[in-house]
């Protein structure tokens, strides 16, 4: 059972990493001034000019970043091909004398998977604060348009300030993609585990697999709770 402790101490320091970017992550950032009071008589500048770019830029911003969540799932799986084809290929010379190179691609593998899992974390977010965005300049038309009443006006509009999705919520494309690299970057920790696990006749005890399913389940449980837990809200 000793040749477990490698791969607890590795998922170990994974999380004690991952859980400090959290924190850091979740400190109060400090708040940008306000703006100096506008002076009387100098009020000549069109709102619906700068109310349409920044509209635009709001609506910009959020389709980059379903496009780069697209982009950066696709380039995890294409690591991960590589990754799985050079292990292959490195066990398949010698076994029993290469498995640890084989366990550290297979960690790093898992390391790179963790910069992914947290840039779609961030594209996430950078869409919600998009969305919030367009809301805010929406709500605004809509207390200030001619000719139509605000609750006339609001009804046109299925997504409004107080029905945008929550960040966090779950059954996304954003969660998906999440989870898709989560379920990767937990196989190639058991795999690397295993490997690591194996002894001089390249075989398994139960004890040890069992061991090491658990921590991948474990890991993978990690991954979701990270998840929600970089995108709810603070009160």
């Amino acid at each position: 059972m000793q040749t477990i402790w490698p791969s607890l101490a590795f998922m170990l320091v994974n999380m004690v990493a991952l859980w400090v970017i959290l924190r850091l992550n979740q400190r109060d950032r400090p708040q940008p001034s306000a703006p100096p009071p506008a002076q009387e008589g100098l009020k000549v500048l069109n709102p619906s000019e700068i109310l349409g770019w920044e509209f635009q830029y709001a609506q910009t911003t959020a389709s980059e970043a379903m496009e780069q969540r697209h982009t950066l799932a696709n380039l995890y799986l294409l690591i991960t091909g590589a990754a799985v084809s050079a292990v292959a290929a490195i066990l398949g010379g010698d076994p029993a004398r290469l498995r640890v190179p084989g366990v550290v691609l297979l960690w790093v593998l898992c390391g790179i998977g963790w910069l992914y899992f947290l840039g779609i974390i961030r594209l996430r977010q950078a869409w919600h604060d998009s969305a919030r965005a367009m809301n805010q300049i929406k709500e605004f038309y809509i207390q200030h348009a001619k000719d139509l009443e605000p609750d006339v006006l609001r009804t046109a509009f299925r997504w409004k300030a107080n029905t945008l999705p929550p960040p966090e919520k779950a059954w996304t494309v954003f969660f998906y993609s999440a989870m898709i690299v989560s379920f990767i970057d937990s196989a190639a920790y058991v795999g690397g585990g295993v490997l690591l696990s194996l002894d001089a006749t390249l075989a398994l005890s139960l004890p040890v697999a069992v061991a090491i399913a658990i921590f991948g389940l474990i890991f993978f449980a990690f991954h979701v709770w990270l998840y929600f837990a970089f995108l709810r809200p603070r009160p």
